[in-house]
């Protein structure tokens, strides 16, 4: 049985993922292997279609409490170098403004 190319590239992500029936897989592989556009279809589509390896995980249970924990972790590690950041502002403005009342005091 030969298919047309627009039926093939629908039938690509059941191919690629083996859930295609086997007379379907035949034909697919069949027409793949004389039609060079196809064929550049699927090793796109294969390509981009990979995984990462952790993404086939099933999340734990507590996978949403231990991204807002990190999150949390996160913000409060901001805040503290924003207060750092600031408490270093106050002091160096609070030293220049003694070494400039110092100086005046002494011309004066």
């Amino acid at each position: 049985m030969n298919l047309p190319c627009e039926i093939v590239m629908d039938l690509v992500a059941l191919y690629q993922d083996g859930l295609a029936n086997p007379v379907t897989k035949n034909s697919v592989a069949a027409h793949l292997r004389t039609c060079p556009d196809c064929r550049r279809y699927y090793k796109q589509y294969r390509r981009f279609s990979q995984k990462p390896s952790n993404m086939g995980q099933i999340p734990s249970e507590n996978a949403a409490e231990q991204e807002f924990c990190r999150l949390a972790e996160k913000m409060r590690h901001r805040r503290m170098l924003i207060g750092i950041g600031f408490f270093s502002y106050v002091c160096a403005s609070w030293c220049l403004l003694v070494m400039l009342w110092m100086r005046m005091r002494k011309r004066g």
